[in-house]
């Protein structure tokens, strides 16, 4: 009787603990739970304080940083901000400060002796102009979400989220979250490209903690709160710039990449300027950029798709990606990414301290071909 009693406790207890576990992992919350949440707590936040690291790997550079911001939210526009470099391995961007007051922005490099102002749509034009991939969503028909809830509805849209488990991020516990592109979502470009983002959301805030893109051909970047005050209090003092004595200004509207034909961007090129002697057939050019001394060109295919070709200076070693194809591009090591339909590619490599990219709408033999038939 004893056994069996005993048997029927044990049997008890084992099913009270396949309850209670049961119900632990039914209250922890989804991806989507925690994104929708983090979205609802943005709308709490007035100010914030934070030190953050930033980190950048990529084949073209490598950098690091850590800087100071302040941030202030304005209910009817651009909010207001201060960002001081604090510390940095790039001797161009020591003691580098860019601040905006919600309506003119300033961006200070000591390096240079120069200011740059202009109002802030400028910058923000200035910014999206300057990205070297051109793909872009399609925003015909797009409609802002109403609400938290729709907003994370259309992230999911183009990202698969899952929550991958619970870490330690500036002694808080926080949520890991990985968010994967889904490849026909993407533009051409960016599906190439590859790679994933995670995202540390603190588990008692509900704020992002730190944000990380990796397994790309673009390589890997970092971004990591070492401090982070909300709500406490920001001085509206920080959010002015008085331009020090002696430096040039110069207006964001003057650095817009400029068009140029061909025979103005081999003039204008600090390294030998290259045009391909091969492209698909249809293939037409479209536009020379002089995006902050690379030259990009942009051609269009007759079936609507695209492709861009970029060349530009660089300091730093090409560093291979796990996730790309090593591959041989005009006698040198190179590495191309390839997306699942092989219609999409990025092809990259360095040569003589110009790096190039061939990125679009192509096959991984066109973007080889037209890359050997560069002269």
């Amino acid at each position: 009787m004893n056994k069996k009693r005993n048997f029927w406790l044990l049997t008890g207890v084992v099913i009270l603990l396949a309850a209670l576990v049961s119900a632990f992992v039914i209250m922890q919350p989804s991806a989507k739970d925690i994104l929708t949440q983090t979205l609802e707590t943005t709308k709490t936040i007035n100010d914030a304080h934070a030190i953050i690291d930033v980190s950048v790997d990529s084949p073209e550079q490598k950098a690091s940083a850590t800087v100071e911001v302040w941030g202030r939210h304005e209910e009817d526009g651009p909010g207001a901000f201060r960002l001081e470099v604090l510390e940095t391995d790039k001797e161009e961007a020591v003691g580098a400060v860019i601040v905006s007051d919600g309506e003119t922005v300033w961006a200070y490099s000591p390096s240079e002796g120069k200011v740059f102002v202009g109002t802030a749509e400028e910058a923000k034009e200035m910014m999206a102009e300057k990205q070297p991939l051109s793909g872009e969503f399609d925003k015909e028909g797009f409609e802002h979400p109403k609400n938290s809830e729709e907003a994370v509805e259309k992230l999911l849209e183009y990202f698969e989220a899952k929550r991958t488990g619970s870490e330690t991020v500036a002694s808080t516990d926080a949520y890991l979250l990985e968010l994967k592109p889904i490849p026909e979502q993407m533009p051409a470009e960016y599906t190439a490209v590859g790679g994933l983002v995670n995202l540390w959301i603190d588990k008692s805030r509900n704020v992002p903690l730190a944000a990380a893109y990796t397994g790309g051909s673009m390589g890997e970047v970092s971004i990591t709160a070492l401090e982070l005050e909300i709500n406490a209090g920001v001085d509206e003092a920080l959010f002015s710039f008085e331009i020090p004595a002696g430096v040039e200004v110069v207006n964001f509207a003057d650095l817009e990449p400029q068009s140029l034909s061909l025979d103005e961007a081999a003039a204008s090129a600090d390294f030998e300027f290259l045009t391909p002697e091969v492209t698909p057939e249809g293939a037409t050019l479209v536009d020379v950029l002089d995006v902050r001394g690379a030259i990009v060109q942009r051609y269009t295919l007759t079936d609507g798709g695209s492709f861009s070709i970029a060349q530009g200076q660089s300091d730093e070693t090409p560093k291979p990606s796990t996730e790309a194809q090593a591959v041989e591009v005009r006698g040198v090591a190179g590495s191309l990414f390839v997306s699942e339909d092989e219609d999409k590619v990025l092809l990259t490599w360095s040569d003589g301290g110009v790096f190039f990219y061939v990125a679009g709408e192509i096959t991984p033999d066109q973007a080889l071909a037209i890359a050997e038939s560069l002269k």
